[in-house]
């Protein structure tokens, strides 16, 4: 397996090495950095009302072509604080990572700044010393490397700074392991999954049988698994979605009616929420959130939270009296916020 990832390790050039494994890059912080924002021209924050007079700085990273991560963009500041760490894994032929400090604009985001890290810093191998203080290592396989760096932008001072921290952990470091590393929940096995055509049946469906006893396919039900889901639920619900419609109803027909007029629990999805937060069932919800949801389009989610006995939701036209306690915030960015 060495000798193996020896040859994919060498050098393609004097430069370029192939990189396969995982890198775990932290960005942490810029400070000093230039005020585009300031030079004299009158840009579209202005025109709507929104100006700003400091940069709204974020970073990117790429490997060659591949971007590795994107923060998100800190407005009117100098000096951001990003924290955010990214887990990528590689299996690429690269000279180096590019990471790029930008301005975002609502028409043309600007360059801060760029600094390249050579890859040749990530790529050590075990050598005789190595094996002296661990007997266990094996001379020429890769080691896990570790970089914390401050480094100028552009290699100018006046640019400011960029600091970061950067991980190589080679492929054979790595757990076999489907679990896909630094989300929010971990990793769960016995899970139910259950997968739908349609979002409910009305009776149409043609009948299937399948067996040698003749058992009958009965096609599952996504509304009303739903709402018993939510109904039942005692600790936490969790729901992403593109579109969240709090006026929809997940019954239909005699069940909708059944429902209204003896059920529990509210057949449509605001109030049905609304009652579970109010049962201390933690409710988080997360919206997509881009410039043609919630901004551009006012009947669109900007917001969306329901959290401990509370259930949060701002509208710009609806659903008001859902929007009367403390607020949390979550969003899904499209692939240009990412």
């Amino acid at each position: 397996m060495a000798a193996l990832l020896n040859k994919l390790m060498k050098r393609d050039s004097d430069d370029a090495c192939t990189l396969w494994g995982m890198l775990h890059i932290k960005i942490i912080q810029c400070t000093n950095l230039r005020n585009l924002d300031r030079l004299g021209i009158k840009n579209i924050k202005t025109i709507i009302g929104k100006d700003r007079d400091k940069s709204d700085p974020y970073v990117t990273a790429f490997l060659e072509d591949y971007r590795l991560l994107k923060t998100r963009h800190i407005d009117d500041d100098l000096d951001p604080k990003f924290n955010e760490d990214f887990y990528c894994p590689v299996g690429h032929c690269t000279k180096g990572i590019t990471f790029c400090v930008s301005d975002k604009d609502l028409l043309r985001d600007e360059s801060l700044g760029k600094y390249f890290l050579p890859v040749k810093e990530l790529i050590q191998t075990v050598d005789d010393k190595d094996i002296e203080a661990d007997s266990s290592l094996v001379k020429g396989d890769l080691k896990r490397v570790g970089l914390h760096k401050v480094v100028y932008l552009n290699k100018k001072k006046d640019h400011g700074t960029l600091e970061f921290f950067v991980e190589f952990i080679p492929v054979r470091m790595l757990g076999k392991t489907m679990e896909v590393p630094g989300t929010y929940f971990t990793q769960t096995n016995g899970n139910s999954v259950k997968l739908y055509m349609n979002a409910d049946d009305d009776g149409s469906s043609p009948l299937v049988k399948f067996g040698n006893d003749g058992k009958v396919w009965e096609p599952p039900r996504l509304w009303r698994d739903i709402y018993d889901a939510i109904c039942n639920a005692k600790t936490f619900v969790y729901m992403v979605g593109w579109s969240i419609d709090t006026d929809q109803y997940l019954l239909r027909g005699d069940e909708l009616e059944e429902a209204r007029a003896t059920g529990k629990y509210n057949p449509q999805i605001g109030p049905l929420l609304k009652q579970k937060a109010e049962e201390n069932v933690t409710v988080n919800l997360m919206q997509w959130d881009d410039y043609s949801s919630g901004v551009m389009f006012p009947g669109e989610f900007v917001i969306l939270l329901i959290s401990c006995c509370s259930f949060s939701m701002i509208q710009p036209t609806s659903n008001q009296p859902y929007a009367n306690t403390t607020l949390f915030y979550f969003f899904l960015r499209n692939d240009e916020d990412i």
